[in-house]
């Protein structure tokens, strides 16, 4: 374990050290921080995102002061044409006050993976990080890596690698084609954020030669990412995406296009894409989201998703654009926060039902023929979210991949300022 002191910045240099205060007086619970964390399964890409699969499974909790938050998250396996197959993948992001600290904790385990042919197979595959601050202000953290039964070219490999080993992926007739890092690890103060992330498997294709497989490709299994940030008047959280299909059993059928969240710190960031298709059910023409957080004057997280030319099952519904808008605000003296949601519809048209346009009513459900339940401009609030999904439907049939019960979402948009 690392032990950094708070308010020093202190290079890490991979050997272990410690530092010894004065025994405060504040107890555990008096602790100010505030927490980032997330865990996957598995995510597999190439340089120029011809290749693209994940993060699945992914689990996260977004920036909060409070303890006892839990965020976990499970997805079936896959089978990546070129790379193998990836087995389920189970992960959880919790928040936990303990009797010296204030702590978060991440994992993620991967059932087992055959990649590249046989070139590498593993068992179950787990990673873990957790990052703490004691009550003298101190940070610490830790990382885990198990992997059983893991060959690598056929060689045995210790189930527990020492931290980032690297193993040089030598193919017989091919020579060196890239490497293997089992265990990687990472623990580092940046400014004032203290962050642990440990990666337990990762493939890296450095050169031309295995069929199907373009340089740059990467493969990382087994990812957990935690962070301890400074106290703030507001922690900014907020997510937008153009579209994401949930099966009745929770996972994910397809995975939210445009996607992009607002920074704990603030910032703006965005996400864009050509086009949107959830085959047999969706088809829409490009979405663009924007998630912006402010720290000053006053704590503000706001996310804008738009998305044009939707059409849902072939005609049964269409829009012309969708905007879906969200902003959650708190005055820096403290007090409620405030929710605004500016979403609109343009030019909404629904099969059989000429009296709903673009000015329908938030939360109208309605039942459409041959699709199933549909909820336009739904809107949730708490104290300190708001979420917003202008079309939300729940397949009455099978559609495409998509079994009964699955859930379309069309346009979402969430902003929360929280404690």
């Amino acid at each position: 374990m690392i032990a950094l002191a708070g308010a020093l910045a202190l290079a890490l240099t991979g050997g272990a050290t410690s530092s010894a205060f004065a025994t405060t007086s504040i107890t555990p619970a008096q602790i100010t921080t505030g927490f980032a964390g997330s865990a996957y399964g598995s995510y597999i890409f190439n340089t120029d995102k011809t290749l693209t699969s994940g993060p699945t499974a992914s689990a996260s909790i977004a920036c909060t002061g409070a303890t006892g938050k839990t965020a976990s998250n499970n997805v079936s396996g896959l089978n990546v044409p070129a790379v193998g197959t990836v087995g389920n993948a189970t992960t959880t992001v919790k928040t936990v006050l303990t009797t010296t600290s204030k702590r978060i904790e991440g994992k993620s385990t991967v059932a087992g993976a055959n990649l590249l042919g046989g070139l590498i197979t593993a068992g179950a595959i787990t990673s873990e990080s957790t990052a703490d601050k004691n009550t003298a202000g101190a940070f610490a953290g830790t990382n885990q890596t198990t992997i059983a039964d893991l060959k690598v070219l056929g060689i045995a490999v210790n189930a527990n690698p020492a931290a980032n080993t690297v193993i040089d992926l030598k193919v017989p007739l091919l020579g060196s084609v890239g490497k293997v890092t089992l265990n990687g690890q990472e623990k580092r103060l940046v400014g004032t954020t203290y962050q642990v992330s440990t990666t337990a498997l990762r493939v890296e294709i450095l050169k031309a030669g295995l069929l199907g497989l373009k340089v740059g490709t990467d493969i990382r299994l087994g990812v957990s990412n935690v962070k301890l940030t400074p106290p703030q008047t507001g922690y900014l959280a907020g997510t937008g995406y153009g579209t994401r299909a949930t099966l009745a059993s929770g996972l994910i059928g397809s995975g939210p296009t445009a996607l992009a969240s607002v920074k704990c710190a603030g910032g703006t960031t965005s996400a864009n894409v050509a086009g949107v298709s959830i085959p047999g059910v969706v088809s829409a023409g490009a979405s663009v989201t924007t998630a912006t957080g402010v720290l000053t004057p006053e704590a503000k997280s706001t996310v804008v998703n738009t998305i044009g030319g939707v059409n849902v099952l072939n005609g049964a519904i269409q829009v012309e654009a969708i905007k879906a808008e969200t902003s959650a605000s708190r005055a820096p003296s403290g007090g409620p926060v405030k929710l605004t949601d500016t979403s609109t519809f343009t030019n909404l048209r629904i099969a059989g039902l000429p009296a709903i346009n673009a000015s329908v009513a938030p939360n109208t459900v309605i039942q459409v023929p041959g699709l199933g339940q549909v909820t336009l401009h739904k809107v949730s609030k708490s104290s300190t979210t708001i979420i917003v999904t202008m079309v939300e439907i729940v397949l009455s049939q099978a559609l495409g991949t998509l079994p009964t019960g699955s859930k379309i979402q069309i346009g979402y948009s969430n902003s929360s300022v929280g404690a």
